[in-house]
This record gives structure tokens, sequence and C-alpha cells, in this order.
């Protein structure tokens, strides 16, 4: 089964890079704004050896990571507080429906004036676009925990904080993974993003740099390096979740 979608995927990715160079080759979409997968591979290269591909990708999967790490508590935090308190989901809800929509590219300039440039400004705006996976998935999830083993937790004398820990957040922990892999991509865009806009090392501020000096095989081969941090994430997160809820993943049959 993993086999055969691993196999799939492949073939995938490989049908979209043959259709990639094939355009290229045939001059449909202009040489000089649309170079082949070798040119692209050359330019990586170059700033491989140059050390400006290292230094940036390094920066900002270090990013990345932190924000989603911290992103993930606090929803699961909040989460847990939510179905302790319904008075505090209550009010939690308009809050959340204020702040989930704000883009990360608006949050930036505010940021700044709070936190000066460096990583707890890239840390905050990844928190604040991020952590609605985690916490939106958490708070459905641990309602959704049936009452049976509540009731039976509590008829064997466990306290409210034991259930929560070792009944109600276990339960619920397959389905918080989904909203983290969903965070983790939000994670990605958005400090790719903040450092497009106010950073001085990156992706994303290499992005622009190699973008406005029109060195166009670069640009490409950046965002295919952002690609592949996607899949890094997310991968991350798996590993997370086989090793934290290694029986769910066995007993569905999910994917790696």
């Amino acid at each position: 089964m993993r086999a055969a979608l691993r196999l799939r995927g492949a073939i995938s990715l490989l049908l979209v890079l043959l259709v990639w160079e094939v355009v290229s080759r045939l001059g449909i979409a202009p040489a000089r704004y649309f170079p082949g997968l070798a040119d692209i591979f050359a330019g990586a290269v170059g700033m491989i050896r140059n050390g400006e591909l290292p230094a940036a990708e390094a920066m900002t999967l270090a990013r990345a990571v932190a924000g989603l790490v911290l992103a993930t508590l606090i929803g699961i935090a909040l989460a847990v507080l939510s179905d302790v308190s319904p008075f505090f989901e209550r009010g939690f809800r308009t809050i959340t429906g204020l702040l989930q929509p704000i883009p990360p590219a608006a949050i930036v300039p505010l940021a700044i004036f709070g936190f000066g440039l460096g990583l707890k400004l890239y840390v905050f705006i990844i928190v604040m676009v991020t952590i609605w996976g985690p916490y939106l998935n958490g708070v459905t999830a641990l309602r959704a925990v049936p009452v049976e083993q509540i009731l039976s937790s509590r008829m064997m004398r466990m306290t409210p904080a034991q259930i929560m820990w070792h009944v109600k957040l276990p339960a619920a922990m397959p389905q918080i993974f989904a909203g983290i892999r969903y965070a983790a991509a939000v994670s990605l865009i958005a400090v790719v993003v903040s450092e497009m806009i106010a950073g001085r090392d990156g992706i994303g501020y290499l992005l622009v740099r190699k973008s406005f000096s029109i060195r166009i095989p670069e640009t490409f081969a950046l965002m295919f390096v952002t690609m592949i941090n996607g899949v890094l994430l997310a991968m991350l997160v798996n590993l997370a979740r086989r090793v934290l809820t290694g029986w769910h993943v066995r007993q569905m049959g999910y994917p790696a």
C-alpha cells in the first residue's frame, strides 16, 4: 500500500518535470523566463558553492520549525482550556474568527515595531497564522472523545486532570496531528513571506534578491527548494505522529 502510494507520487513528479522540460525546449514559453531543468540545477549548484543557499536554507527551516513547535504547544493548550472551560471557549471563538483570516503579509509591518528584525519577529508571525490548525482540530477532537471512556475513567477514580492527560488527549492526538500537518505548510508560507518583506537572510530574502536581479534559473531553483522544504516539514510532522500516536497509525494503516 505505502509502496504503491510512493510509486504513484514519484511517477506524478516525473511527469511534471517531463512536461516542464518539454515546454522549455519547445519554446512554448520564453526561454529567458522559463529555463530548463539543467539551467535551474546549475543555478542551485552555483548558490550552494558560494554558500548562499545553505545559509538561507538553515535560517528558513529553523524559523519554520521553531514557530511551528511553539504554535502547536500553544494551540493544544488553548484547546484543552476551551474543553475545560466553555466560558473561555465562547469568548475565544470570537477572537478566532477575527484573527484567523489575517494573512502573514498583513502582520509583518506592525510586528516589526513590536519585535524588530530577528527570530522573535518570524516566530510571532508564524504562531499568529499557524495556531488555528492545532487549536480548532484539538477542540473538535477533545469533544469527540466517547463518553463511555470518560465515564469508565471516573469509575476508576481518575481526577479530571488525569482524564485529560491519559484519556482525552491521547484519543484526540490523531486528529490534532491533522491540524499540525496543515499548520506546517502554513508556517513555511509565513516565514518565506516574512523574509521577503522584512528579512535580511533566508530563502524569502534570497528569492527577492534573485528575482529583482533577473537571475531566473536561481529564482526557480529557490522555488523548488521551498517545495522540498514543505515535504521535509511534512515528514517531520509524520515522524512525530508515528512516535506519539503509533498505535493509531498501525490501526488505521495510514501511510508514513
